[in-house]
């Protein structure tokens, strides 16, 4: 029998031998990489996995080891995975929509060289940036006219992640058409609910039925689509150019000032300080706890500008806040700030300080 030292020195020696290998391996991964985000190929690949495993345990002769070994190559895939998305991340950004939606552009102006990534929901952008398949997701949280995005209040409170900045940007709205369509033809219009509303009273002179659509550029592609002339959409002037339409009228919008405010949103709170801040809250159910909170976060010297509120999805009458404060708090401030909204709070999530940036160009 061997003695323990030397059995450990073996072991150790292998384990050297594996680290290097193990290094190898990863930059191989980076290598791939980079060969699908050239060539536009998805990380998983389902087959490919399959094939690696069964080769796997082919190459291992004691049968009481194959299964054990097969885990193991599970793992190491599993963490190539993370390499991968992690490193495609790093120059994505994604936004809600397709090309022409107000999200694209927005993401557009605010990350001119990244690539964008198009999500058929708000909650597909949380995951996109939480999975590590972008560094950044960009979403409407208010419009001045229409209100609260309340999808997106809901992922905020759904997923981990951080508030990196804020934009506002004016939204020029416009009423599209196909090239045969004029005004007066037009009996159905289509278009993000918010965007309907924001254009409501230009919609009521026109006696026209509306139609919500997920969003702008969606219902502009839907009605070049179907090349009803009676059919119509509202959005960017752009989307015009983009799916073959013209533009009935300009400027639809009931309120010249209409802004939007669009969030930045991370896995990672962002480092730098801002001139703002927001918190999640949800205050228990005694007399003046949202009071209370209230008095604690001015204690702090956050000077609150935004308490908007959402009910809680799964708890019938119970409401979460989303707080915007000038100001900024770290370190123990923060520790401190948490620990005093603990008695009247049941739930008190940080989600980092940012700047808010007033766009000068409309969308």
């Amino acid at each position: 029998m061997k003695e323990l030292n030397a059995i450990r020195k073996e072991i150790d020696a292998i384990d050297d031998q594996l680290a290097r290998l193990f290094e190898a391996r990863l930059n191989l991964v980076l290598d791939v990489a980079r060969y699908k985000d050239a060539h536009g190929l998805p990380v998983f690949d389902e087959a490919r996995e399959k094939i690696v495993l069964e080769k796997g345990k082919n190459r291992i002769e004691n049968p009481d080891f194959k299964e054990d070994f097969a885990v193991w190559l599970q793992q190491l895939m599993d963490l190539a995975k993370k390499q991968e998305r992690e490193l495609l991340s790093i120059n994505t950004v994604a936004y809600c929509g397709v090309e022409g939606a107000f999200a694209h552009s927005a993401a557009s102006r605010l990350f001119p060289y990244a690539n964008l990534k198009s999500c058929s929901s708000f909650g597909k952008v949380f995951k996109a940036v939480i999975n590590h398949e972008a560094q950044y997701g960009v979403l409407p949280l208010e419009n001045s006219n229409s209100g609260l995005v309340g999808e997106v209040l809901d992922g905020l409170m759904n997923y981990p992640v951080y508030i990196d900045q804020v934009a506002d940007v004016r939204i020029k709205q416009c009423l599209l058409g196909t090239q045969e369509a004029d005004l007066s033809m037009i009996e159905w219009v289509y278009s993000k609910d918010q965007a309907l509303w924001q254009s409501k009273d230009f919609l009521d002179a026109l006696h026209v039925q509306t139609v919500p659509y997920p969003n702008t550029a969606m219902a502009a592609q839907y009605v070049a689509q179907t090349g009803d002339p009676k059919k119509a959409a509202i959005g960017a002037k752009e989307n015009a150019e983009l799916y073959g339409l013209k533009v009935l009228a300009e400027n639809i919008e009931s309120d010249s000032s209409n802004t939007t405010r669009f969030l930045v949103i991370s896995a990672h709170e962002n480092p730098k300080p801002g001139d703002h801040c927001g918190l999640l809250i949800s205050v228990n159910s005694t007399v003046g706890s949202l009071a209370k909170a209230i008095n604690v976060i001015s204690a702090f010297g956050l000077n609150m500008d935004s308490l908007q509120s959402r009910p809680r999805k799964g708890h019938p009458f119970e409401y979460f806040f989303y707080v915007q404060a000038e100001g900024d708090l770290k370190g123990p401030n923060l520790e401190a700030c948490m620990q005093a909204l603990g008695p009247v709070c049941t739930i008190r999530r940080w989600l980092g300080s940012f700047s808010i940036r007033k766009e000068e160009e409309d969308l």
